[in-house]
């Protein structure tokens, strides 16, 4: 659809996009139905600056990436360093959204959350910030620590990016469980120790025979399904920590054995978005070469077939799709 031209403030930057990832929460947005139309799909974006009020940090030409929405830095939630939860996220925004031939970056968002993209960083390298940075957060707020084991449950991009910033953060075994074997296969050349296709193989049994039988000490759950978050809690060891990082479906639920918890103490969280800090970090990963992240990316879209990429993202033909505006 037609959106009108963006209409920059005194302080408000736009940017024309050149690349642009899709993502699960795009392809939802397609197949249930936006309710709000508004705003365009996209949010994983990189682009350059063509329009910049006087300012010393930034120039016309420059490239950069943003994230799609900030907290707001006053409410509870934001002193107490949990800038996720802030009930005003999405209340300062990138407009009409990534996947769009202009992008308006209000001020404030400029100010905290666009980043300059390093010079040796392609812009799609550069379009992964966003996810990684949500899967950065992930491990954060799983308290992995150097040298811990890591079970991903999740195959799809976000699981690969969770094993690669796994990785990159120190784990010493990392574990990818999914069921289609082209996913497995990167997993396994890239990003993990062992790969466990749960169509044919025991993820538990598996689990155990890589951690002398103590089980994982972080589990992060990919899957959008409460049996992903059943088998994560199965495979933890004692103490560990699972997270239910894959947006589920209203309403889904799990038993839960609290007599288990209560004695095997450990820790059941979630983790939902990405802050400026975490994108800040998700660049500084992306240009080192302990991890290769080019091969999350498996197909290249034109502008005019953005409806071809969320296809392949939806059919799971590959990994991650990234559309491009560059000819």
């Amino acid at each position: 659809m037609d959106f009108p031209e963006p209409a920059p403030g005194e302080k408000d930057f736009i940017l024309e996009p050149t690349a642009c990832g899709i993502c699960a929460t795009d392809v939802k947005l397609v197949t249930k139905g936006a309710k709000e139309i508004r705003f365009a799909l996209g949010h994983e974006l990189a682009g350059k600056i063509v329009h910049a009020p006087e300012n010393p940090k930034w120039k016309v030409g420059q490239r950069v990436v943003v994230a799609p929405y900030l907290s707001c830095n006053q409410c509870f939630f934001c002193k107490h360093g949990q800038p996720t939860l802030c009930p005003h996220l999405y209340d300062v925004s990138i407009l009409p959204g990534g996947l769009a031939e202009r992008v308006l970056v209000p001020a404030e968002l400029a100010q905290r959350g666009m980043f300059p993209i390093p010079q040796k960083l392609s812009d799609e390298l550069a379009s992964l910030a966003e996810p990684l940075g949500c899967a950065i957060k992930g491990v954060e707020d799983s308290s992995l620590q150097k040298g811990d084991s890591l079970l991903v449950i999740g195959d799809g991009p976000m699981g690969q990016l969770a094993a690669a910033a796994g990785r990159a953060l120190g784990a010493k075994t990392v574990i990818v469980a999914g069921n289609l074997a082209h996913r497995l296969a990167v997993a396994k050349l890239h990003y993990a120790d062992r790969v466990v296709d749960i169509t044919c193989e025991d993820l538990a049994k598996a689990v155990a025979d890589c951690t002398d039988r103590r089980g994982v000490d972080v589990v992060l759950a990919t899957v959008s399904s409460g049996e992903a978050l059943v088998s994560g809690i199965a495979s933890v060891r004692s103490g560990g920590w699972v997270n239910a990082f894959a947006g589920v479906p209203e309403g889904t639920r799990i038993e839960l054995d609290v007599r288990r918890l209560h004695y095997q103490q450990y820790h059941l969280t979630g983790s939902s978005g990405v802050a400026p800090e975490h994108m800040a970090k998700a660049l500084d990963l992306l240009q080192s070469k302990e991890v290769d992240y080019s091969k999350i990316i498996s197909e290249r879209f034109s502008f005019t077939h953005t409806g071809e990429a969320v296809a392949y993202v939806e059919n799971r033909v590959g990994l991650k799709a990234v559309v491009t505006f560059l000819e």
